[in-house]
């Protein structure tokens, strides 16, 4: 069984997730990427972007949903469960990618530049399910 049943169930999830690292620290890492990012998720479809914000008008990216209305620079496909088994940190991206779990387009390089500041958002993730009462999908990620 799918670890979100429906977009919406992964929107108020990992969505929600995703607003909430607009205001953790590692969040202006945003701005190296120069551009929009964005996540397609099949199974189930939705679209959810990080779009930066200009430097000093309040958070540094905002979260928008559904068909972009502005030029992506950078994307990752993937299913929702790779997704949040990857917030988890249960998957290494270099690995996804080879296997094609995960299908980029676009400049990596740029994106590659938050990998290394990847092991303090985690904990973050698994700490928000846990806020939000979802502590089973911390056993779907295994």
């Amino acid at each position: 069984m799918p670890v979100f049943e429906s977009a919406k169930s992964l929107e108020n999830t990992l969505g929600a997730f995703f607003e909430r690292l607009r205001e953790v620290d590692q969040a202006y890492l945003i701005y190296q990427i120069g551009g929009t990012m964005e996540f397609i998720f099949r199974k189930p479809a939705t679209r959810i972007r990080w779009i930066p914000q200009p430097q000093g008008e309040g958070l540094p990216f905002k979260v928008a949903y559904g068909e972009p209305t502005e030029p992506v620079l950078l994307t990752f496909e993937q299913d929702g469960d790779t997704a949040h088994r990857f917030w988890l940190g249960q998957v290494n991206l270099q690995q996804a990618l080879a296997r094609q779990q995960v299908i980029a387009r676009g400049p990596l390089s740029r994106a590659m530049k938050l990998i290394p500041h990847l092991d303090t958002i985690y904990p973050l993730y698994h700490s928000y399910l846990e806020e939000i009462g979802r502590s089973d999908l911390l056993e779907t990620g295994r």
